[in-house]
């Protein structure tokens, strides 16, 4: 009879105990920035980048709703989430209505996701402030967290042909360090082998220094790419390494 009690007692402060919470954590909290942008193609995006993270200790179902609370009128917006691209039309991936989308992101305890917007401007610049709300399907009326985006476009300003004969990659030949004459238009570097294969990515600021000491030998190219990803120049070097 002590037995039986001592399992209803148990069972009873089982039943009171508190269930583990889901916890999910955006990273950073808010994508904040400025984009220059060619507001002549009307099919380009911006895109704005956070990351999602599962910092709970159950896993999570999760449902994504986009709310736009204020864009210029001509803007459109999609989502890209760890499972797929939607289509500026949809507005979560799991509609409850229609069932067309229904695909949660799982993310089990530890697990980390993107949560990427796609900004479409479609020839305006403005700036526009968007939240993408955050709920598991086990309790989809509470919300768990909130990202935040706040993406400015402007236009960008075209690039000249003088601005272009400008620009030069040195030292060439090269031995460890690249540099980049000082501008306001290239954004990144992309070092590409013969066959056209890009083997090195650097983000540019001002000063700095891009390492491709650890490439073999040999003959490169290096675009020169604007804020739109469109490359403006590109230009041969000779790696070689010093010899005694």
């Amino acid at each position: 009879m002590k037995q039986v009690l001592l399992f209803i007692f148990m069972a009873l402060l089982w039943a009171q105990k508190p269930q583990a919470q889901l916890s999910l954590d955006v990273v950073p909290p808010t994508w904040e920035n400025t984009i220059e942008f060619d507001l002549s193609s009307t099919y380009d995006d911006a895109t704005c980048h956070l990351r999602l993270k599962n910092t709970g200790r159950q896993p999570i179902n999760l449902r994504w709703e986009l709310i736009v609370d204020e864009a210029p009128s001509a803007w459109r917006f999609s989502v890209c989430d760890q499972n797929t691209c939607y289509f500026t039309t949809n507005t979560t991936n799991v509609d409850f209505y229609d069932r067309i989308p229904y695909a949660p992101v799982i993310l089990m305890p530890g697990d980390t996701a993107r949560l990427q917007l796609n900004v479409f401007p479609i020839g305006q610049a403005g700036s526009a402030n968007v939240r993408i709300n955050l709920y598991d399907l086990s309790n989809p009326k509470q919300l768990l967290n909130t990202a935040y985006y706040f993406p400015t476009i402007e236009e960008l300003t075209p690039i000249n042909e003088s601005d272009k004969s400008k620009l030069r990659v040195f030292p060439n030949p090269v031995t460890d360090y690249l540099a980049v004459t000082r501008n306001t238009f290239v954004k990144q570097l992309w070092v590409s082998n013969v066959l056209g294969k890009r083997v090195r990515t650097f983000d540019t600021a001002y000063g700095n220094r891009y390492d491709i000491g650890d490439l073999p030998d040999g003959i490169y190219l290096v675009s020169m790419v604007d804020a739109n990803r469109k490359v403006v120049k590109t230009v041969r070097i000779s790696k070689r390494s010093i010899r005694p």
